[in-house]
């Protein structure tokens, strides 16, 4: 059995037009809310074999905050094709992990994880379990299998949805 764990960046900061997209920081409300989500973390004590990241500015801030509280695990990699992945970019990513993996977070945006947690739970159809996946988001899912190369349409359960 594998899990998935997916945890949308905290709150950016859109005051400054000069920055692209990728350099935005976390807004004061984004720190407060990944203060939230570390300390939910550290409540569960929460653990994790790997943590794919987005090389955005928001999504390492998100992390650092989270780090700040416990360390969930040393092995923590800056995954390029995550920034602006859709669904199925992301469903490669994680297809290709090692079977020695049992355990993966995924730090990234939306859509694409509000799409792809909808497609590996319903497959394509209508259904979503999100009435929104807001900023500082995490959702846990299990994934029945032992090889990562069968991660598809509907092949994982909710473990869990917490939101700040």
């Amino acid at each position: 059995m594998k899990e998935i764990h997916l945890i949308r960046h905290s709150k950016s900061d859109w005051s400054d037009n000069n920055l692209k997209d990728k350099e935005r920081p976390l807004s004061k409300r984004g720190r407060k809310n990944a203060r939230f989500l570390a300390k939910y973390l550290h409540k569960i004590s929460f653990k994790s074999d790997l943590i794919l990241v987005s090389p955005s500015v928001r999504t390492s801030e998100t992390l650092k905050v989270i780090r700040s509280f416990q360390t969930i695990t040393k092995d923590v990699q800056f995954i390029n094709e995550i920034y602006e992945a859709d669904h199925s970019d992301l469903l490669r990513i994680l297809r290709g992990l090692p079977l020695k993996v049992v355990s993966v977070v995924l730090i990234g945006h939306n859509p694409g994880l509000e799409d792809l947690t909808n497609y590996l739970l319903y497959g394509g159809s209508k259904d979503s379990i999100f009435e929104k996946f807001p900023t500082s988001s995490f959702v846990s899912l299990i994934f029945d299998k032992n090889d990562w190369a069968d991660l598809s349409s509907e092949t994982c359960k909710l473990k869990r949805f917490w939101t700040p």
